[in-house]
């Protein structure tokens, strides 16, 4: 078992994700020495090519092979979410695509199929028989009508792990980038519509945006968007006979995608208030708030942060990404943050992203160095630690999070539970937490895939299960009648209570 040598986990570069002590004799910021020849052989890395434990390489400098399989990990730790999106815009763009032949069809599919095998961090994979997948899924690859029902086959047979951050981006993702901004990037009305009583039901609707400005108030059951019954979109998505939290997210998704379109382009949305009544919207879409960040493979997303003090003199910290525009903001926004009683970090609806800014964002909260949790490749490991920063928020903090809380914003999340130096207060998170990665397919597309595991440092795998809120809140309509936000309020009302 190869681990990550100690020398290196100090090396990291501030701006992205973290900067241990300076006392350690390296100072704050500092590129890291290039390793000698003699750790093995070396080759060309890319531009602000991450690290292990977060440091960078400009181009130009080379860095030994024995530890890219590992930067590789830490710079594609990134959740299925943004993917799952993309994927459902792009399988027009796929479909209106050339017909790949049969031949080409079957190099696809084996590329798939090998690197699963070769890259998971399992050589087992779980107990599955990838053999038998191949044998059952193979005929249908070839049989699929279309090149969008031949991606969906391989997608299909990337299901058969019951794993998340696996998927295949059919061709056309990322090509389309400005049509995918226009559908689902640049064009919303800022409402956020989850699963409340099996019901969907707009939970939060953002300040000064389309939904506020036209009264729609947050506890509303959505009953249709358009043409299409809400009701339809959840009996769609309870079709798959999915688990409770995973039902949650799938229907997150779907009512995003639906609410999502053109800026400019209208959209008419039809509610019942609190008080019973029907009521009919029409909005129009407009420009998502946010930095567009454009972050390897994936497609380009807004990255937006959030601060402000809440009455009670309660800190207020969101964001919706683990990218570096974050860790950017970070310490200005904690500056302001400083003098609160408390500090509420909000990580609902978080996308997720760069493994190690978990380690890096924990590390204002605290006061020593301590680890969160380690990554399990196939033949290796190496560590999510947190190392002090400035400036450190030394007051009671609570985390809130749902059932959109992914990757590795349940890494911090459990990471911080744990070490207790935060309370997690929300829904439950569905636990998809697996590093990936992304690599080209043969005649375009993309395929995310699973190269390693992750366990906290208390030893407790989040894959499948998820961070267990230490308050969990069970919302109802009714809540929303005393409170916009039910869970933020709780949220607030326990740091109040604090010494």
């Amino acid at each position: 078992m190869k681990v990550i040598p100690a020398a290196l986990s100090k090396f990291t570069i501030a701006p992205l994700l973290q900067v241990p002590p300076a006392s350690r004799g390296e100072p704050r910021g500092a590129f890291p020495k290039v390793p000698p020849a003699s750790r093995g052989e070396l080759r060309s890395a890319p531009a602000w090519f991450p690290l292990p434990a977060g440091g960078t390489l400009r181009r130009g400098f080379a860095f030994a092979r024995v530890f890219a399989k590992y930067a590789q990990a830490v710079r594609l730790s990134l959740t299925p979410a943004l993917l799952v999106l993309t994927l459902a815009l792009t399988l027009l763009a796929c479909a209106s695509s050339q017909r790949l032949t049969e031949q080409q069809r079957l190099e696809v599919f084996q590329f798939v199929w090998e690197e699963v095998r070769r890259s998971h961090y399992d050589p087992k994979l779980g107990g599955v028989d990838w053999d038998a997948v191949r044998e059952a899924y193979l005929p249908k690859a070839r049989a699929a009508e279309s090149d969008a029902a031949f991606y969906a086959v391989l997608n299909e047979m990337l299901g058969e792990l019951k794993q998340s951050h696996f998927g295949v981006i059919p061709p056309g993702a990322f090509v389309a980038q400005e049509e995918a901004r226009q559908r689902v990037g640049d064009g919303e009305i800022g409402v956020t519509v989850q699963l409340v009583e099996g019901k969907p039901v707009v939970v939060r609707v953002r300040d000064g945006s389309p939904a506020a400005r036209m009264g729609i108030p947050p506890g509303a059951e959505l009953l249709a968007i358009d043409d299409t019954p809400a009701d339809a979109i959840v009996q769609r998505v309870r079709a798959r006979n999915l688990p409770e939290v995973e039902e949650r997210f799938e229907a997150y998704l779907a009512f995003r995608a639906y609410l999502s379109g053109r800026v400019g382009s209208e959209v008419r949305v039809r509610y019942r208030d609190l008080d019973e009544v029907e009521r009919t919207a029409t909005l129009v879409r407009e420009a998502a708030s946010g930095e567009r960040v454009q972050f390897g493979l994936l497609p380009e997303l807004r990255v937006r942060v959030e601060s402000r003090i809440l009455p009670g003199n309660i800190g207020y910290l969101a964001f919706n990404a683990f990218m570096p525009p974050v860790m950017r903001e970070l310490p200005n926004r904690l500056r302001e943050l400083r003098d609160t009683r408390g500090l509420i970090i909000d990580l609902r609806e978080n996308l997720g992203g760069i493994g190690l800014m978990a380690g890096g964002v924990a590390g204002y909260l605290m006061p020593r160095e301590t680890p969160l949790g380690v990554m399990r490749l196939r033949d290796g490991t190496f560590g999510i630690v947190a190392y002090p920063q400035q400036p450190q928020y030394t007051k009671p903090v609570v985390v809130l999070v749902d059932e959109f809380t992914v990757s590795t914003a349940e890494i911090l999340a459990a990471g911080l539970q744990e070490t207790k130096r935060a309370v997690v207060i929300g829904r439950p998170t569905p636990g998809k937490a697996l590093p990936s990665k992304i690599v080209a397919l043969p005649h375009g597309g993309y395929l995310q895939c699973v190269l390693a595991d992750y366990e906290t440092a208390g030893k407790r795998r989040l894959e499948g299960a998820g961070v267990q809120p230490d308050l969990p809140i069970e919302l109802t309509r009714e809540a929303f009648r005393t409170a916009r936000d039910p869970v933020l309020q709780r949220a607030v009302e326990y740091l109040l209570r604090q010494p």
